[in-house]
């Protein structure tokens, strides 16, 4: 199983609508509000990394609340 960290950033006064749209995938294992450099920071697994990255193009950043994403592959 692969395993990312997803900084997400969203346009203002979006946060709840792009935190509420990915808590409804069953990837994202956790998601939370953040004060600092991102606006939430998401866990997410998947079957394999390409799987993750397919899921953060597909279904992150299409949300139109989110305008920009950064996913950090946990390794071990």
């Amino acid at each position: 199983m692969a395993e990312a960290y997803i900084k997400v950033w969203v346009y203002p006064g979006k946060e709840k609508a792009a935190l509420t749209a990915m808590r409804k995938t069953k990837s994202v294992k956790s998601a939370r509000l953040t004060a600092g450099e991102q606006d939430i920071v998401a866990h997410v697994t998947g079957k394999s990394y390409e799987g993750i990255l397919k899921y953060v193009m597909s279904n992150v950043r299409t949300i139109p609340a989110v305008r920009n994403t950064i996913t950090n592959l946990i390794l071990e």
